[in-house]
C-alpha cells in the first residue's frame, strides 16, 4: 500500500500539470467585476467612458510602478463612487482595499483635475453655438434672444470650524451657496461655487466675472433669464412681479416655461450625484471643489449620453427672498426696456 502512494501522487500531478490554467479576474477593479448598467449605476458612467475620463486626467493624478498608489483608473473610481453615492469616504475605499486617508486623496486629485480641465467643457456659449442656443431656447415657449438661465442652489456642508454664521443660510442649515448658467439641454454654460450659504443670488451675480462678461459682451436683444431675487437688467430678465397687461402675462409666462430648464438641471444634476443631495463632511474649499468637478462631469455624462436610471429628484431649493430695487434708477430704465420687450414680442 505505501508503494503505491507516490504513484497515485505521480498521476495527479501528471493530471493537473495538463488541465488548463485557470484565470482570475482582478475582484478589486470595477472594470472586471462589473458590466456597463452595474458601472453606470455606481460610478454614473460606463466602462469606455471611465477609460476615457481616466486619460482626460492622465496628468493630475499621483501614480508609480513604484508607488503603492492605485491604477490612475481605480483612483478615478473611488471618486466617482463618492460623488455618485454620497457615502463615507472609508466605504469608497473599501471597494478596492484602500484607507479612507488614500480615497480621500483620490477624491481630491480626481477634484482638482476636473476643475483644471474645467474651461474644455463649461463656457458660455458663442458663435454658432450661440444662435443655436437662443434657437432651442425660443423652441420652447417663444422667448427671444435667450442665451442661458441664471440660478442658484444651495449645497449643504457640515457646520464649518471657521466664520460659521456666514454658511446659514435664510433655511438655517450650512451651505454652499451655487450660482450656475445652464443651457437647453440642461448642460452647464458657468458655474460658481466660491460664496457661502448667507450671500444672495443677487450679490453672488453682482460680483462675479460672469456677470460682469455678461453685461459687457451681450448684444442689445440677448439675454439671461433670472427670477425677481435678481436686479433687472436688459440683458438679465426677471418675470414681472404683478403683471396687469396681456402683455406681461404672456412675458410671465413664456420665462416661467423658459426657466423652470435651470431648476430641473439642478435636479437632474443632484440626482446624477447624490453627494450634491446630502450633506458634505469636508471643509468649504473641498466642498468647492468638488461641486464644480460634478459640473464638469455632469456636461461630459451629457456630451457622451450616459443615462440616469433612477427616478427623478427634483431639486430641494427654494425660491430666493424677493429684493427691493425699486428706487434704483438703473432698475426704472430696465423696467422700461422689459416694458417695450413684452409690449413687442408678447401682444399676441
Amino acid at each position: 500500500m505505501a508503494q503505491m502512494i507516490p504513484l497515485f501522487l505521480a498521476e495527479e500531478e501528471t493530471s493537473s500539470s495538463m488541465a488548463r490554467q485557470r484565470v482570475f479576474r482582478d475582484l478589486n477593479d470595477p472594470l472586471d467585476c462589473y458590466d456597463d448598467v452595474e458601472l453606470v449605476r455606481r460610478f454614473r458612467f460606463s466602462r469606455v467612458s471611465i477609460s476615457k475620463i481616466t486619460e482626460l486626467l492622465a496628468n493630475y493624478l499621483n501614480f508609480t510602478e513604484r508607488s503603492y498608489a492605485a491604477s490612475p483608473h481605480l483612483q478615478v473610481c473611488v471618486a466617482l463612487q463618492f460623488f455618485a453615492s454620497g457615502t463615507f469616504q472609508i466605504i469608497c475605499g473599501d471597494g478596492i482595499n484602500v484607507s479612507q486617508a488614500s480615497a480621500s486623496r483620490y477624491i481630491r486629485d480626481v477634484s482638482l483635475g476636473l476643475q483644471a480641465i474645467y474651461h474644455q467643457f463649461v463656457s458660455l456659449p458663442a458663435g454658432l453655438k450661440r444662435v443655436e442656443v437662443k434657437n432651442k431656447f425660443y423652441e420652447i415657449a417663444h422667448f427671444p434672444g435667450v442665451v442661458g438661465l441664471v440660478d442658484g442652489t444651495h449645497i449643504r456642508i457640515q457646520r464649518p470650524s471657521e466664520n460659521e454664521a456666514d454658511y446659514i443660510n435664510r433655511h438655517f442649515y450650512h451651505s454652499i451657496n451655487v450660482q450656475a448658467i445652464c443651457q437647453p439641454d440642461g448642460m452647464f454654460s458657468d458655474v460658481l461655487a466660491r460664496f457661502p450659504g448667507s450671500v444672495h443670488d443677487s450679490r453672488i451675480w453682482k460680483i462675479s466675472g460672469v456677470g460682469m462678461h455678461v453685461e459687457n459682451t451681450f448684444s442689445i436683444g440677448e439675454h439671461i433669464l433670472g427670477d425677481s431675487g435678481y436686479m433687472m437688467r436688459p440683458y438679465l430678465l426677471t418675470p414681472y412681479r404683478q403683471p396687469i397687461s396681456t402683455p406681461q402675462f404672456n412675458y410671465n409666462y413664456a420665462h416661467k416655461r423658459t426657466r423652470v430648464i435651470v431648476e430641473q438641471t439642478f435636479g437632474r444634476w443632484k440626482r446624477r450625484f447624490h453627494c450634491l443631495h446630502g450633506e458634505l463632511r469636508m471643509s468649504p474649499d473641498k466642498v468647492c471643489s468638488i461641486i464644480v468637478a460634478c459640473a464638469v462631469l455632469h456636461n461630459i455624462a451629457i456630451l457622451w449620453k450616459q443615462p440616469l436610471l433612477e427616478d427623478e429628484v427634483s431639486d430641494d431649493s427654494y425660491p430666493d427672498d424677493v429684493l427691493d430695487f425699486e428706487e434704483t434708477v438703473g432698475h426704472l430704465a430696465s423696467k422700461h426696456y422689459r416694458d417695450q420687450f413684452s409690449i413687442h414680442n408678447f401682444s399676441n
